[in-house]
């Protein structure tokens, strides 16, 4: 059984969680070293911004982060659940939905009214979380991207 703990409590998963999120969106975009500067600056508890982590036994299995300006071309739209991510051995046990939940508490507790996030691959999964569609927008590379949000 997993359960939800703030990456601030353990920093020991840092580097791991880092490589998700390089690995997922980031490789040749952005260096590794930029990727865990940019974790290490989410060990937050109140202040955005902030990661989660899944940990199931000793292991983490997913997290979910949420910051300010995941969208650049979408300034206007802050804040950002963004890089929500389990693995792959983990997937179809209900983790995704369990990070989603506690993002979703997390930033009721620290004050968000509405928070924003866009996606290509889990439309479905934020539809059925009650996520509203905001815009779509087509990338350089074709692929489709929708901007949901959701009141806190």
């Amino acid at each position: 059984m997993s359960h939800i703990v703030y990456l601030a409590d353990v920093p020991q998963y840092l580097p791991i969680v880092a490589y998700w999120n390089y690995r997922e969106w980031h490789i040749g975009k952005r260096s590794f070293d930029e990727i865990i500067r940019r974790y290490q600056a989410r060990m937050n508890y109140t202040d955005i911004p902030i990661t989660l982590v899944a940990v199931e036994d000793t292991m983490p299995v997913g997290s979910v982060s949420i910051k300010m300006d995941d969208l650049m071309d979408r300034t206007d739209l802050n804040p950002w659940l963004a890089s929500l991510y389990v693995v792959a051995d983990y997937r179809g046990r209900g983790i995704g939905n369990k990070l989603l939940q506690a993002v979703q508490d997390t930033a009721g507790a620290v004050g968000i009214a509405r928070l924003y996030l866009y996606t290509h691959t889990a439309n479905a999964l934020y539809e059925r979380d009650g996520w509203s569609n905001v815009d779509t927008f087509e990338r350089e590379s074709g692929i489709i991207e929708t901007v949901y949000c959701k009141d806190m």
